[in-house]
């Protein structure tokens, strides 16, 4: 693929990713000045059929003119084009040089409520803008924000038009069987509320996942390592770290197990951190990790899953258990999904194997990582 040029425009220079119903390249655009660099993510449907195709090819261009609005947002990657190619469907983004909000939240290194909130207050304002287009981002996690490096903000990326017409073109799948109501879910496990892996997400389930983002942050504990109340589902956290009571009420009521519990809109999660939080002194960022020591620390990938979601308990003390637990096998599922499962691929791989992007082609140091 390297070289190979796409819609006789955008030339290969990197594969950032290569999944089952997809790759991301990292392409030069050589019909503008400077071949600025961009991002392509490449879709290629598993069925020849018209109709499948057609369908796939109208979701693909409602999507695509959705990410077009979201792109208005100064902290979205712009969409700069979209096409088809050979009966498969490419979306060209804005590259994004930053390092992805995993690198921050390192165990060892807790963050202060101050960097917490500044973080909240960032990630919600966007969110707000997102969710008054109709959109539900579905994977809010750390590899999917960014600090860009050219100011300091960070960047929500991975809405995936793609991932949102795999989920709605995977739903042909399920007919003939028992269910064929059932949605797909599509998320990442820890940071997936259960209503969106029964595949029935709210605008409130990306509000719970950043509230995980933040107790992550505050207590260095994975989100599959926190431990919940048996019998009510509730995370049991705030003993780990001594942090204000405004804070951790605004935390708890964004991860509650229900959601009728929870903020119900991002509107009404800004102003309870607003009614606290006062004037912030800006406060330097966590330190960031080397590289190898970077490594080492397993990132958690987003996956498609069919519903119900559900962690029964397991017993680890009278009082909590932990969060994680055995799940559904994962390949039968993704076989059966078909372009569903293909959610999965992007994000992580794309912040991984883009560290010597910068060293090649802009002539910046090699701990420089981006994402789009």
């Amino acid at each position: 693929m390297i070289s190979k040029l796409l819609d006789y425009r955008y030339q290969i220079i990197k594969v950032l990713a290569t999944g089952g119903f997809g790759e991301n390249y990292i392409a030069q655009d050589t019909k503008r000045p400077g071949n600025p660099v961009c991002v392509v993510k490449h879709l290629k449907p598993t069925s020849a059929d018209k109709k499948v195709f057609d369908t796939a090819k109208r979701l693909f261009q409602s999507e695509a003119e959705t990410l077009e609005k979201l792109g208005s947002h100064d902290q979205i990657p712009r969409l700069l084009a979209y096409f088809v190619e050979n009966q498969e469907f490419y979306l060209v983004q804005e590259f994004i040089e930053g390092h992805p909000l995993t690198d921050e939240l390192v165990p060892e290194e807790l963050w202060s409520e101050q960097q917490v909130i500044q973080m909240l207050l960032s990630v919600l304002s966007i969110l707000e803008f997102v969710h008054t287009q109709g959109v539900i981002h579905r994977d809010i996690k750390p590899d999917n924000i960014i600090r860009r490096h050219s100011d300091g903000k960070l960047v929500l990326v991975d809405f995936g038009a793609v991932k949102q017409l795999r989920g709605s073109y995977g739903l042909g799948s399920f007919q003939g069987m028992v269910n064929p109501s059932a949605t797909v879910a599509i998320g990442t496990p820890g940071y997936m509320p259960t209503e969106q892996g029964q595949g029935r997400p709210r605008h409130n389930s990306d509000i719970y996942s950043l509230g995980i983002i933040a107790i992550q942050a505050l207590t260095g504990v994975a989100p599959m390592d926190l431990e919940e109340d048996p019998q009510t589902g509730e995370l049991i956290w705030d003993h780990l770290v001594p942090i204000s009571r405004e804070l951790a009420d605004v935390l708890n009521k964004m991860v509650r197990y229900h959601f009728k519990e929870r903020y119900q809109t991002v509107s009404e999660t800004l102003q309870a951190i607003n009614s606290f939080a006062g004037n912030l002194v800006p406060q330097q960022y966590p330190r960031i990790r080397t590289q190898s020591s970077a490594s080492q620390h397993s990132r958690v990938a987003t996956v498609a899953v069919a519903p119900t979601y559900r962690r029964p308990p397991t017993k680890v003390a009278p009082h909590a258990v932990p969060r994680g637990s055995k799940g559904p096998d994962f390949l039968q599922i993704l076989i059966l999904l078909g372009l569903a499962g293909g959610a999965a691929f992007a994000t992580p791989a794309i912040v991984k194997n883009v560290n010597n992007f910068a060293n090649n082609f802009t002539g910046a140091t090699a701990s420089t990582s981006c994402a789009a």
